[in-house]
């Protein structure tokens, strides 16, 4: 399986949305990185809040960047994840966090263009 479980969803606004995510160890993306300490690959992290942009936010645009991106925390299968996705639409940036058990996994800028 390419995408995690998703426990809890809310949508502000329609340029918001909070989700609570469920890392199942049988991700595909587990599977080899690290052999002997599975994590979930920023690149990942990245992917799936453009995946959920497009879905639940109704975006459209293309990825251009990122920006002040950090991983402070690995997630780690079995998590309990917490996403943010907010939509700044004058500055064409999609900002992220990513948490769990209250503590900042990963967050970060994406600008997006036409």
């Amino acid at each position: 399986m390419m995408m995690p479980q998703i426990v809890s969803q809310k949508e502000e606004g329609g340029s918001a949305v909070k989700l609570e995510l469920r890392l199942q160890p049988a991700l595909f993306w587990f599977d080899g990185h690290f052999p002997h300490h599975a994590i979930l690959p920023g690149v990942t992290q990245v992917h799936w809040v453009m995946v959920f942009a497009t879905t639940l936010l109704a975006l459209d645009q293309a990825f251009t960047g990122m920006d002040v991106v950090k991983f402070q925390r690995p997630l780690l299968p079995g998590d309990e994840v917490h996403l943010s996705i907010e939509w700044l639409k004058e500055k064409s940036r999609l900002n992220f966090q990513y948490s769990v058990a209250g503590y900042i996994a990963s967050s970060g800028k994406i600008t997006l263009c036409h």
